[in-house]
């Protein structure tokens, strides 16, 4: 390794950002089926997964920092590499349902990776009220995002119930290294030409958030100027503290997509109006509805459809949720409209506040992540919570022969944000996993249940209006038309039957918990 490897920029926003209370890693809850595999067991568990792990090099890497932060940290071969610090068991208390095993996966989630290993861990959990198992999935986010991440689970699992003898991974993956560790005078020489180049840096940054309205003003010198969008504070934007809890559902990917086809937007926009609308539902319950609408933080993905690296290729974009909107469609077209516009904006290369952290040395997006206020956090972030959609598989994997049945992601709450909404499709559902933080949602368990009658909803809105008696009666009333013309064709033609929505396949009920993290 004759080489150094240092973090690259999109990856040190999560490592400088993270806090005492703020956590930068992420998690999937995977519940497992192995009804028909008696043997499948911890030991058999955890083979498993060395096997496959062995095929990801950066599995085996950890952090070595530069001293006060003044530099981006570098990924090295952890020497003292050990599984059994990684891949772990745990089992429910009694009686095993899904109450107990949100509250263990939230214990789980709320501690920090060690930074003196490689930042992951894999949890088997055992004790299911069904007798089977779940699995908890476990990594900082500067080793990959989301994509990333679904790319890794299909590494480690297989679309098989019996698994190959040889898994073939991406030469991006199997063939990374880390780097040898830096000498002091490389480390020294590296960060002074970082920060050397930071000035300039912030200028180019600065003249290319400001130049396209200094351009619109000198081509429409009397168009108004637009309007930086108002952000209300919510019951859930205030000090995040170091417990979570979670919640999940799964709703039918048929059902949206239909939802989708029916008012023509995207299955992102659908998803961000079942979020608005479990989360209108909620505030106004408590009487706690702003009047301004509220705002969330979406990431968007930049990667093309051939990238396979286990990265970190995301920016960042805000939209409206339009809550101040009473009806469900009105609150769709308005998320639809802004959200084209601020995608094809992230896509196009526009300067937000995730560009901005990514040229600052560690030090200064800790200081800023420190010193930020939580009770303004969501006026100067922008949003008031935050939706993710990952895109997952169409067909169920399997792990050590065990089918992967449902997959609920764990994300990370920011400072002031105390709601998290991340979704993956997976096996024609649309997989919910729902974080907050206790003290600022006490009731997250009502989240789910608002998502699942929101669907409902708009699926309603989607079926043909009935006819009325009164309007049936009175097409029976109508004079008959006037006998045609010998030899000329009817112009009408038969109007097809309107087919009937599709059933919903069953899923698993909604259940949340809360758990405090032991001292």
């Amino acid at each position: 390794m004759s080489l150094i490897r240092q973090l690259s920029r999109e990856d040190v926003m999560f490592v400088a950002g993270e806090t005492s209370s703020i956590y930068q890693h992420v998690a999937l809850l995977i519940l497992l089926d192995a009804g028909d595999r008696p043997e499948f067991d911890f030991e058999h568990f955890r083979q498993h997964c060395i096997e496959r792990i062995e095929l990801i090099p950066q599995f085996r890497w950890k952090l070595h920092s530069v001293p006060l932060g003044l530099d981006r940290p570098y990924w090295v071969e952890d020497e003292n590499f050990n599984y059994d610090h990684h891949i772990k068991h745990i089992a429910l208390p009694q009686p095993g349902d899904k109450e107990a095993l949100c509250e263990v996966a939230s214990y789980l989630y709320a501690k920090h990776l060690d930074r003196g290993r490689p930042l992951w861990e894999s949890w088997l959990i055992e004790g299911l009220e069904d007798g089977n198992f779940a699995y908890l999935q476990k990594f900082h986010h500067c080793m990959m995002d989301g994509q990333g991440a679904f790319k890794m689970i299909e590494i480690i699992g297989d679309f098989e119930r019996e698994a190959p003898h040889t898994k073939v991974v991406d030469k991006s993956i199997s063939q990374a290294r880390a780097g040898r560790v830096p000498s002091n005078p490389e480390r020294s020489t590296k960060a002074w030409q970082h920060l050397a180049r930071l000035p300039g840096e912030a200028a180019r940054n600065a003249y290319d958030i400001l130049r396209p309205r200094v351009l619109e003003q000198f081509v429409w010198p009397g168009k108004p100027r637009a309007q930086r969008a108002v952000v209300p504070t919510a019951s859930f934007n205030g000090a995040i503290g170091s417990d979570r809890a979670m919640t999940f559902c799964s709703l039918s990917l048929e059902q949206l997509k239909l939802v989708k086809a029916h008012f023509g937007v995207s299955l992102n926009d659908v998803v961000l109006a079942l979020v608005s609308s479990a989360v209108r539902a909620y505030l106004i319950e408590h009487a706690e509805l702003p009047e301004e609408p509220l705002r969330t933080n979406i990431p968007v993905s930049l990667r093309s459809d051939n990238d396979a690296q286990l990265s970190n290729k995301v920016t960042t974009t805000t939209v409206t949720l339009a809550t101040h909107l009473e009806g469900p469609v009105a609150r769709l077209k308005a998320i639809h409209e802004e959200s084209e516009q601020a995608k094809a904006s992230a896509h196009g290369g526009a300067m937000g506040v995730v560009e901005l952290f990514q040229m600052m040395p560690p030090i200064l997006v800790s200081t800023l992540m420190e010193s930020l206020p939580e009770d303004q956090a969501a006026q100067i972030l922008g949003a008031n919570l935050i939706v993710s959609n990952v895109r997952g598989s169409a067909v169920p994997l399997y792990i050590a022969g065990a089918r992967m049945d449902r997959m609920y992601p764990m994300s990370i709450l920011t400072a002031g944000i105390g709601i998290n909404f991340t979704c993956v499709s997976y096996d024609g559902f649309m997989d919910f996993g729902i974080i907050v933080d206790p003290d600022l949602m006490p009731e997250q368990e009502v989240l789910a249940t608002r998502l699942e009658a929101a669907l409902g909803e708009y699926l309603a809105l989607c079926k043909p209006a009935r006819k009325t008696r009164k309007q049936a009666a009175t097409k029976g009333r109508q004079k008959p038309s006037r006998k045609k013309a010998p030899g000329k064709a009817s112009a009408t033609k038969k109007m097809p039957r309107a087919k009937k929505a599709p059933a919903a396949r069953k899923k698993p009920a909604a259940s949340g918990s809360r758990r405090r993290k032991s001292d």
